[in-house]
């Protein structure tokens, strides 16, 4: 059987024809404005690849022009580039229609998208992992003391990503004074720390695990 490309009239309240069921992202995002972040954080838009920052923020952009009803990205990435990633971050922010981002498996800076939704869900089995950025330095003095202190300011919003948008580091409400949640994350954020839902939801970096009627819409 000929596979055929479904159009948007084809798409307008009918599910899916057997021969159609490789546009099912497509579908979704027509249907349903879900979008979906798959694989590594890259800068640049790749080819034949929609499941990237760039091409996401277009999607989000285009999305919100159209209408603020609400978007759903969800996400599997074990992280990249982080101009990229904060990039995807800011629009997510900044989109009049809000974005529901659901956590599929999430690393490094897949979490930092993560937890820019409202509200942030994940799946029963998803897992976290987070860490900071580090980098080799070559160079004279100077130009490995500025490089320095552009990781430096890099790590540290970061770190503000993740405490702006309700990140605890796990610790008990009367503990979380004196920029402790912040000195937490850093220490944490040394080493690849590995969370699963319920961790992650003690962390703040998850509201709640997703239901089924809110995936299916059902």
């Amino acid at each position: 059987m000929a596979f055929k490309s479904p159009n948007q009239e084809e798409f307008d309240g009918a599910p899916l024809r057997e021969d159609q069921y490789e546009y099912s992202q497509a579908y979704l995002t027509r249907t349903r404005r879900m979008l979906f972040m798959r694989g590594p954080v890259v800068g640049a838009p790749q080819r034949n690849d929609s499941s990237g920052p760039t091409w996401i923020g277009d999607d989000i952009i285009a999305l919100a022009a159209l209408n603020s009803a609400p978007i759903t990205l969800l996400i599997d990435s074990g992280g990249g580039d982080i101009g990229a990633g904060l990039m995807l971050y800011d629009i997510i922010k900044l989109s009049p229609a809000p974005v529901t981002t659901v956590v599929l498996n999430a690393a490094s800076m897949g979490t930092i998208i993560g937890v820019a939704g409202i509200p942030r869900l994940c799946l029963p089995h998803s897992r976290f992992m987070i860490h900071l950025p580090s980098a080799a330095f070559q160079g004279n003095e100077r130009e490995i003391d500025v490089r320095s202190r552009l990781l430096t300011d890099l790590k540290n919003d970061l770190i503000n990503c993740y405490i702006d948008n309700g990140a605890t580091a796990g610790l008990a409400e009367s503990r979380r004074v004196n920029g402790a949640i912040r000195k937490k994350i850093f220490k944490d954020l040394e080493v690849e720390k590995w969370l699963n839902p319920e961790e992650a939801i003690k962390y703040g970096l998850v509201d709640r695990v997703i239901s089924s009627a809110e995936l299916f819409d059902v």
